[in-house]
């Protein structure tokens, strides 16, 4: 595991970190992004909602949240047991998809953890 991160860790530009083909990223001017279209739209709207969600005290019901994490799942599962091949559009949006139910899911548990009193020793 640790060999195929230093083998793509040591090609940065060449092909992403996260699944190995560069037709997979974004590329600008020349240079591979080292995250791939699905990595990259997940993590930039987790950000981007994880701020909303918590500082803003916005709310996602639990079974929107549920959801929003099927499409990667159902999509990612395809490519991997079927053989389906995914479009880089298709990878873009439900990793943002993704971002977000899980945006949703966490700020759910840090609100559930901030609510909790702490027990007392009197």
């Amino acid at each position: 595991m640790l060999e195929i991160l230093f083998d793509r860790l040591s090609h940065i530009g060449e092909v992403p970190i996260c699944n190995g083909y560069s037709d997979r990223a974004p590329h600008i001017f020349g240079f591979c992004f080292p995250l791939c279209y699905r990595c990259t739209f997940l993590i930039l709207m987790f950000a981007i909602m994880l701020y909303l969600f918590y500082y803003k005290n916005i709310k996602l019901r639990y079974w929107l949240i549920i959801v929003l994490l099927i499409p990667m799942i159902f999509d990612g599962s395809s490519q991997t047991f079927f053989g389906i091949l995914s479009t880089n559009f298709r990878r873009a949006i439900t990793g943002g998809l993704f971002g977000i139910g899980l945006a949703g899911l966490i700020t759910r548990i840090l609100i559930y953890l901030d609510d909790k009193e702490p027990t007392r020793i009197e």
